[in-house]
């Protein structure tokens, strides 16, 4: 066998093996201590949907404690099957006022920005990736400090998020900037539709559960020419229902412009409730 012919064989081999997962881009790692909201539109008849998980668990392990994401059942592949139903009303509006309708799953919106090059909010598997490190590398103005308390007996829940801005922030806000919370569920076992057929025990991630603030869009906590000064917002004596299991529960915050055309997520936070 000539050279040319055994380096061949074992490119061949090397392709075949490499060739059944594809892998996403590497994000290089900036020295920044923002944190990138990834909102996931997914749902339990989306084929195609647990590729687009896959890809984001990969991008977030790539990057530890930088990467939030949101999994909203909603829309035309968000239906229920033996009692299974992951969708809720908040995640509907997101996706059919606010930051949708979408037409293509798997899709996200990163920050919930408009993108050069993009005429939308959100995007396809392929650009979330280049999106989320462009994210990881703007500097937060803004911290999101979570607190939260859960009574097991009565399930009452209270939450405090404390918005703060950066010591080098020394200005007023540019825009109308309001604050979300919401509350997410891990390890929902239930089915899937999924390329292979479907899965009868997927585990479903990050889903979203209920929007905790006053309004889907964010509660107003600055508005256009105030001066940024450290902000407080209480969520108490909220009833987590007795099928979400709590151990599995996160609360998220972010604050986020709020203007017709700019919904820019400035800086978002993430804690367990039992953090």
């Amino acid at each position: 066998m000539t050279w040319k012919k055994l380096c061949m064989g074992v490119l061949s081999i090397i392709i075949i093996a490499g060739g059944c997962e594809e892998l996403p881009p590497t994000i290089t790692p900036c020295q920044t201590d923002r944190v990138v909201l990834v909102e996931e539109f997914t749902g339990i008849d989306c084929v195609n949907c647990p590729i687009g998980a896959d890809r984001l668990k990969s991008i977030a392990g790539q990057n530890p404690g930088k990467v939030v994401i949101v999994g909203i059942h909603a829309g035309y592949f968000a239906g229920t099957h033996n009692g299974l139903n992951l969708n809720c009303e908040d995640g509907e509006l997101l996706e059919a006022q606010y930051l949708g309708p979408i037409t293509g799953y798997p899709s996200a919106t990163v920050n919930r920005k408009v993108f050069e090059g993009e005429s939308d909010f959100v995007t396809g598997i392929n650009q979330w990736a280049g999106h989320i490190g462009q994210e990881l590398c703007a500097r937060p103005m803004l911290d999101i400090n979570i607190n939260s308390t859960l009574d097991e007996g009565s399930r009452l829940l209270s939450v405090v998020v404390d918005v703060v801005p950066k010591d080098f922030v020394n200005t007023v806000a540019a825009e109308d900037i309001a604050l979300t919370i919401m509350i997410t569920e891990n390890d929902i076992v239930g089915y899937q539709k999924g390329p292979n057929g479907v899965d009868p025990e997927y585990k479903h991630q990050h889903v979203l559960r209920d929007v905790l603030s006053a309004t889907y869009s964010g509660d107003l906590v600055y508005t256009k020419g105030t001066a940024l000064v450290t902000q407080q917002k209480a969520i108490t004596d909220y009833e987590l229902p007795a099928d979400w299991e709590a151990d599995n529960c996160h609360i998220v915050a972010f604050a986020h412009y709020k203007s017709a055309t700019d919904k820019s997520v400035l800086q978002v936070a993430e804690v367990s409730l039992d953090d």
